[in-house]
């Protein structure tokens, strides 16, 4: 009997261990997942708190100025602007494009308008734009050649290359440049200085390069000789007319324009001298043969 009793308590402890590990498990279980609802419920406070701060601030107008403070503390405000390859275009005239003033920040500066603002200037011909966290912008630039100056109409530019209007004519900027006048003349004129560049002494004697018919060239020398030049092979009839303008004298005109000729004009003053000879001499003869003379 005692030992009936013995295995009934020892039957009776175990299955009050089995029962005190079933609910363990059972309220753990449900304490995790009271946990998980309101680690949810806190999430979703902060965020609806957030939110309507954020549109509190929106409504108040305090917003940009909110952003401004942080960058400042965070040292988002960019403090140097680093600009190479600008002769023509100041270090001013870049800002001023640019818009900058002590507040902008790099995280609102955008490398792609700052890129367009600056090749809108009229010297540049392309540029970079980079960012150097933390607070740097780095700007590079390749300016326009200017290779002559073009006469339209009354007025006077300053061209590249391509014949494109760098900016108007003043003598500082457009000393020493060659000067092209006429109607498509910008847009040949390099390419016509490439052709005659091995007449460098003429060169420097050449008053301006006119354009006749958007076709081919006169050079107007500086002592008002005009030299017209063919459409085709111009620089090779040049030197015909360097050698006749260089042995004759008080010549207006040398034209090369045919092939097979060249054919020279004399100036007004002395066409009306050479005139008055012809007339001179007419008017002995008539005198000596009316005497009876010979004439």
């Amino acid at each position: 009997m005692s030992a009936l009793k013995d295995n009934f308590r020892q039957d009776c402890r175990g299955g009050h261990v089995r029962f005190s590990w079933f609910f363990y498990k059972v309220g753990r279980r449900l304490y995790l997942k009271a946990m998980r609802i309101l680690y949810h419920l806190a999430s979703s406070f902060v965020m609806v708190f957030g939110i309507s701060a954020i549109f509190s601030v929106c409504a108040s107008g305090y917003a940009t100025q909110i952003c401004k403070m942080a960058m400042s503390i965070f040292n988002f405000t960019i403090a140097e602007v680093d600009i190479t390859g600008n002769l023509q275009t100041s270090d001013i005239d870049v800002l001023d494009a640019l818009g900058f003033d002590s507040r902008t920040s790099m995280m609102r500066f955008s490398v792609e308008r700052a890129r367009a603002a600056l090749e809108a200037l009229p010297w540049v011909a392309s540029v970079s734009v980079r960012k150097v966290y933390p607070a740097k912008i780095s700007i590079t630039i390749t300016e326009r050649c200017p290779v002559a100056l073009w006469q339209h109409d009354a007025t006077v530019d300053i061209i590249d290359r391509e014949g494109r209007i760098i900016v108007p004519y003043t003598p500082a900027l457009g000393r020493g440049l060659p000067l092209f006048v006429g109607k498509g003349a910008e847009h040949q004129a390099s390419v016509f200085l490439n052709e005659i560049q091995s007449f460098s002494s003429f060169l420097a004697r050449a008053r301006a390069y006119i354009r006749v018919g958007e076709r081919r060239w006169d050079i107007l020398l500086d002592n008002g000789i005009r030299i017209k030049l063919p459409e085709v092979d111009a620089a090779g009839r040049l030197a015909a007319a360097l050698n006749i303008e260089s042995r004759f004298r008080n010549i207006e005109t040398i034209d090369l324009r045919l092939d097979d000729r060249i054919t020279v004009s004399l100036s007004d003053a002395v066409l009306i001298r050479h005139l008055a000879a012809v007339q001179d001499l007419d008017h002995h003869k008539k005198v000596r043969k009316a005497e009876g003379g010979e004439v």
